[in-house]
């Protein structure tokens, strides 16, 4: 990659604010505008990773792990969501293969976006510019992408109805924005 194409900054700052996000408190936000909160911020990254350019692997030294106190916090910082576990079948477009459906989890989808995110953002950080980029692209396709579109499913197939909240959510969001 000669010239930084503009998309990897751009995806660099969106991954930026997706990070910012989970670090913040949401505690006392209600479930249902926070949960139109969550998918604006997994929308928002899922929709820039589509943007990013094709690279090739190249050397670069490798990422830190996330620490298991991260974890904790952003699963702290979730608690306002209206519920952690979701059912989903893994593989939807194996038509012939397990059809059973395994216990997704919210927390731990954030978590996993996130340390993928940060460990691009580490390599970005130290003008390690194309293995950013190309571990972002392969996380994307393997691991977080999948984690976002499960979580994004999740969350836009909740019905507040079937948990007793109030069923108007978009009024809510409508009269906090």
């Amino acid at each position: 990659m000669s010239a930084r194409p503009v998309e990897v900054d751009s995806f660099a700052k969106s991954a930026r604010n997706f990070l910012a996000w989970c670090d913040r408190s949401h505690e006392g936000k209600a479930p249902g505008p926070f949960r139109h909160e969550a998918l604006v911020a997994l929308s928002a990254i899922y929709t820039a990773a589509l943007s990013l350019p094709g690279v090739d692997a190249v050397d670069a030294p490798d990422p830190p792990s996330m620490a298991p106190e991260k974890r904790a916090t952003i699963s702290s910082n979730l608690l306002s969501l209206p519920f952690q576990y979701y059912w989903e079948v893994f593989t939807p477009s194996a038509i012939d293969g397990d059809k059973e459906p395994v216990c997704g989890d919210l927390f731990d989808d954030f978590q996993d976006i996130y340390g993928d995110l940060s460990a691009g953002l580490w390599l970005y950080d130290r003008g390690h510019f194309e293995s950013a980029v190309f571990s972002w692209n392969l996380m994307f396709e393997v691991h977080w992408g999948r984690h976002a579109v499960s979580a994004m499913h999740a969350l836009h197939s909740f019905d507040p109805d079937d948990a007793g909240m109030r069923s108007n959510t978009s009024l809510e969001r409508t009269r906090e924005g």
